[in-house]
Order: C-alpha cells, then structure tokens, then sequence
C-alpha cells in the first residue's frame, strides 16, 4: 500500500512539473493583458512556444509590444523583431531584431539589424536598427525571457507588419554576437503577417526557396538512396549467380551511372540553395554531401580506372572500389536522415525512407544467406572433388606399382 502510494506522489509530481514546466515556458496571454502595461491585444504564436502582446497608442502613433519566449538554456537568447521588407518568403534577411540574453552585469536586450552580410557567415552583432524602437527593456527568469518595447510609427504607417522572431543557444560575452539559431523545423518559419488594428495574423508562411529545397530532397532520395543501393546490391547479390552473364555488370553499371547523374543535378540544387541562404548553413548537411558526392564521383571513374581482371593489383583495387562503395552507402543513409530533419517534410515521409531502408536491408539479409549458402555448398563440393581426385589418383599409382 505504502509503496503505491509512494508511486502515485512521484507520478502526481511529475505531472505537475510538466504542467509548471509548460505554464512557465514563456508568459501567456492571460499574463501580459493582466499585467499593468496596459496591452489590449495578444496573441499565441504559432511557433517556438512564444507570445506577443500589443497596444496602440493613436495620441502618439506608437504601437507598445511585449515578446515573450524561453531560451534553449539560461545562457541562451530570445529574439523578437519586424521585418520591413520581408517578401517571397525571404523572412531572416532584413529583420530589425531586438535580442535578449543574461550577462555578467544583468539582463540585457539590443538591437542587432539581421542584413546580407550574415550570408557569408558573418555573426550577427549589436547595431543600428532602421526601425524606431524606444524604451526598450527586459525581464529575464531564467529561460524565460520576455523583451519590451514602442515601435514609433511614421505617418501613414501600415498596422500590418512582417513579425518575425526566434531563439539561440548561446551568445558571445565580449562582443556579443549570438550563435546561429536552429537550422532546421519550427526556427525556419517563425514568422507572421499580423494586422495589429485587428489581431488578425496570417501563419502560413512558406519556407524560402521551399519548391527548390523539395526538388533537392526528392532527386537526392532517388539518386543517392535509391539507385546507388540497388546497383550495388546488382554486384553484390546477382554476380554470384550470373553463371558468367555480365548482365548483372550492366545492371550495376546502369544503377550507378542514372544515381549520380542525377546526383549532379542534386548536387547543382545543393549549391544553389547554398548561395540563396541567408547564412542558414546547415554544415553537417552540406559537409556530408561533399563528401558523398566526391566518393561516388570517384566510384563512377572506376569504370574507366579499373585494371584488367589478369592484372596484378586487381585484388587489391577490389578491396578499395568495394570499401568505397560501402562508406558511400553509410554516408548517404546518414545525410538522408540529416535531409530529412532540416525540411521538416512530416513523420510519414521518414517513416516511408525507415520503411524502404528496412525493405532493402531485408532483401540483402536473405541475399547474404542465400548467396554465403551457395558459396559454402560450392566449396565443400571442390573439396570432396579434389579428395575423390586424390583418391583416384592414388590408387592408379598402386595399382600401376603393382603391374610393375
């Protein structure tokens, strides 16, 4: 009895520590409109777990706002700004960006004007803003960090605006410069369009370059994590059987070339998507398919590179080309995943590459056993061949002895 109750106070805990978890992961609504600042509007954003409040203040054609999120940990920062400019989904670049975090001297939140330069991987750093933000403050507990501040408006001012926001894990203490932002999910759409006269917002913002990041993901899918496999598995599993057809060889070759023929073309994509970033580099990604495109690219020279089967070093380059090809295939399987984690495309699409991996790692675990089989069963019948031959042999010796 005792022990179950024990079990229901730990689980009565953890429940409600989920729930205070959750309460206090950024200020709600129902806290920032009862809270003395007078805001008479608000709104749950649609990603990151964030809340923006509003006032407009028509005596002054000023707009009051209060931003609140939670940091990734308590040396994290919390970002919140408007983007005049934003257009064709190009929501990072240009945005006015107020910028909280904890330093030795207290809370602080700055401006930091997100511009082009941080294409070429420049950090973001403190600046002049283009928009006229005053009396900016914040209040820091913890994670949780929310940033005041008045936008004054100029006149004939839209209440419309680009709203764009986002969380980082660390920032630097002497220059502060904040760390890059997640590269993949929720923190490469953190953007509105909102109507602050109305409260209207309008959430389905598109990812920049969404069509031509969906082009890469599918042409790299087929090329590398399709038919690279299945030529490899064409060598691998239908030589052993060919009975000295080289129909497995064109079969093998085939795969290879049409995969990374359109791996170029992949990779072409890739590259674009690189200079169209705005200093959004997912490295593992892009360093991974570096490395995957050099290594097929040296797999598809073999045909050309190799020695003739008579050769001396042929053993050897067989032990490279097949090593090679492996690694490639490991490499591809990993980058696939790190694809897939960036564009975010939904759980069904993983599950659909998991399902086609296994589908594939299945088929090659019944050819292993079938084709080891077929390689032991041809051995042992060599051996009792050449025993019979011995045999044989040396009883014609005898018998020839015994003539004489």
């Amino acid at each position: 009895m005792g022990s179950r109750g024990g079990r229901d106070v730990l689980l009565l805990c953890v429940v409600m520590g989920a729930l205070f978890g959750v309460a206090f992961s950024a200020q709600s609504c129902s806290t920032l409109l009862a809270s003395n600042k007078g805001f008479s509007a608000c709104q749950d954003l649609p990603k990151l777990a964030s809340t923006l409040a509003w006032r407009i203040d028509n005596a002054t054609n000023s707009v009051d706002f209060a931003f609140s999120a939670s940091a990734p940990n308590a040396n994290g920062w919390v970002a919140w700004g408007i983007n005049p400019t934003a257009a064709n989904g190009q929501w990072m670049a240009g945005t006015q960006a107020l910028v909280a975090y904890q330093t030795a001297a207290g809370a602080k939140v700055a401006g930091y004007p997100i511009t082009g330069a941080m294409k070429g991987g420049a950090p973001a750093v403190p600046g002049t803003l283009s928009v006229n933000f005053t009396g900016t403050s914040t209040v820091i507990t913890g994670t949780e960090m929310t940033i005041y501040t008045t936008l004054a408006l100029k006149a004939n001012d839209s209440f419309t605006m680009n709203n764009v926001w986002n969380v980082g894990p660390s920032v630097d203490q002497t220059s502060f410069a904040i760390a890059s932002h997640s590269l993949s999910g929720d923190s490469l759409s953190s953007g509105s369009v909102i109507d602050l006269s109305s409260g209207q917002a309008f959430n389905n913002i598109e990812l920049p370059n969404q069509k031509l990041k969906n082009n890469h993901a599918i042409i790299s899918a087929v090329a590398w994590g399709l038919l690279l496999p299945l030529g490899v598995m064409a060598a691998r599993y239908l030589r052993p059987f060919s009975n000295g057809n080289p129909a497995w060889f064109y079969i093998h070759v085939t795969c290879q070339c049409t995969g990374y023929a359109l791996g170029v073309i992949a990779w072409a994509l890739g590259m674009r998507l690189h200079s169209l970033n705005q200093g959004l580099v997912p490295y593992k990604h892009r360093n991974l398919g570096i490395s995957i495109f050099a290594l097929a690219t040296l797999q598809v020279l073999a045909i050309f590179l190799r020695p003739n089967p008579d050769a001396k070093y042929r053993k050897y380059w067989n032990v490279y080309h097949h090593s090679v090809g492996y690694a490639t295939l490991v490499l591809i399987i990993i980058n696939i995943f790190e694809g897939l984690d960036l564009l975010q495309p939904g759980n069904k699409w993983t599950l659909i590459y998991v399902i086609i991996l296994c589908a594939l790692g299945a088929i090659s675990l019944i050819m292993e056993i079938i084709t080891w089989s077929k390689w032991i069963r041809e051995r042992n019948s060599n051996k009792q061949a050449m025993h019979g031959s011995q045999y044989k042999g040396s009883s014609a010796y005898r018998s020839g002895r015994e003539d004489v």
